[in-house]
């Protein structure tokens, strides 16, 4: 479901709430001594809204693919950059996850690990926004360190149709 979503460029629909958290460049631990507060906030949604998807949804930054289309790099390159942002935006997401259920279990409190879905967006959809079908390049530092961040997104799903449809 959230693939198709993720597809569709609808995962905020059925949203109920959702929130960031920052992090650093090159970072790959999250420890919930920095992120206790955000830990907490999810553990508080995810016991309160049982029958919700919670997506944990990375992103990075697009700057050095930018770069490197700049100085006219192939388009295999280009790729692989790509495809290394996907792949540490998704990196991220699942230590993200872990470091919320290990900081749950560390509280006494058990948390469902399939409540949680994964999304690795890379860098497809920066805060800076989309420049035609690139992203646009940060301006500044602070612009530059938004597009690093993990996203949750407590997304209600209905259990039942609520209209009689043959199959």
């Amino acid at each position: 479901m959230v693939a198709k979503k993720q597809q569709q460029n609808s995962l905020a629909d059925g949203e109920l709430f959702s929130f960031e958290v920052a992090f650093q460049p090159n970072q790959n631990n999250f420890n919930s001594s920095l992120y206790q507060t955000e830990f907490k906030r999810v553990i508080e949604l995810a016991s309160t809204y049982g029958g919700a998807v919670i997506t944990v949804e990375g992103h990075s930054d697009p700057l050095k693919y930018l770069r490197s289309k700049k100085k006219g790099e192939t388009g295999v390159v280009l790729n692989r950059i790509k495809q290394s942002n996907r792949n540490i935006s998704l990196s991220r997401a699942q230590s993200v996850k872990q470091s919320v259920l290990t900081y749950a279990t560390d509280q006494g409190i058990a948390l469902d690990a399939s409540q949680f879905a994964l999304v690795g967006h890379g860098f497809g959809n920066p805060k800076t926004g989309m420049c035609g079908n690139e992203p646009c390049a940060p301006a500044t530092e602070s612009e530059w360190r938004s597009n690093m961040r993990v996203v949750f997104r407590i997304i209600q799903l209905e259990a039942e149709s609520d209209v009689f449809q043959p199959l």
